[in-house]
């Protein structure tokens, strides 16, 4: 039995993009059903401006919390195929190293669902490695996308990186916090809104490429890199 069947699909383009997508898509569903329903201690309604996302999987306060917790394993489980193929698809160093960084920041969100903020010395500990590695592994992208050796990705895409980045980096910047429920807690809080802004940012970064890697190397040919570069080149240097 030849064993690089398995990483030889994964190599391929309609493959590991299609695991981005739907991991992507999980994730994004994974907060918007249980943000509808939630109702917190006080009975308050969710806001992305005062409350964390963990809040989301507490189980007995949020009514979804197995959506948002499975949703998670789901959504790790299936970037992690996205990340190796797309390792292989930029055909670089730093993508090899991005690569092995973004497999284990997608186990550390496997984790992150396994161990609810009900279990708060083993949901810290995940979510902590979740953000230093993702801090690194958007950034990892970024230069691996800017450096290719055959223009794959437009580079332009590395700006969504650099943004993410910056995200991370303002949160992690912010202070530890206090990742429980809050009484009485104000319309807003920085350090909730910024991890929603680390959330948005890298799901709609790694979709992104997903998506254009699949667009790209469908079939029918929905949308031709190099005949877009060739258009635009004059206008955007940075491509």
């Amino acid at each position: 039995m030849d064993r690089s069947i398995p990483l030889k699909r994964l190599s391929e383009p309609q493959v590991f993009s299609g695991f981005g997508i739907v991991a992507s898509l999980i994730g994004i569903l994974s907060v918007v059903l249980p943000g509808l329903v939630y109702e917190g201690t006080e009975g308050e309604a969710y806001s992305i401006f005062n409350h964390f996302i963990s809040e989301l999987g507490e189980i007995g306060v949020s009514d979804l919390a197995w959506v948002f917790n499975g949703g998670l394993i789901l959504a790790g489980l299936a970037f992690i195929p996205f990340m190796i193929g797309l390792g292989i698809y930029l055909q670089n160093l730093l993508a090899k190293i991005a690569m092995v960084v973004g497999v284990f920041s997608a186990i550390t969100i496997v984790l992150v669902g396994v161990f609810p903020m009900n279990y708060s010395a083993e949901h810290a500990l995940a979510a902590l490695s979740f953000f230093f590695s993702g801090l690194f592994m958007t950034g990892l992208w970024s230069l691996a996308i800017i450096f290719q050796s055959e223009k794959r990705v437009p580079k332009k895409l590395s700006v969504l990186g650099i943004v993410s980045t910056a995200s991370f980096l303002a949160f992690l910047s912010a202070g530890s916090g206090d990742f429980a429920p809050l009484d009485g807690r104000p319309d807003f809080l920085l350090l909730p809104t910024l991890e929603w802004a680390v959330y948005f940012s890298i799901v709609g970064y790694l979709m992104v490429i997903a998506l254009f890697i699949w667009m790209r190397t469908h079939p029918n040919g929905i949308l031709d890199l190099d005949e877009h570069d060739h258009s635009s080149s004059n206008q955007h240097p940075f491509k």
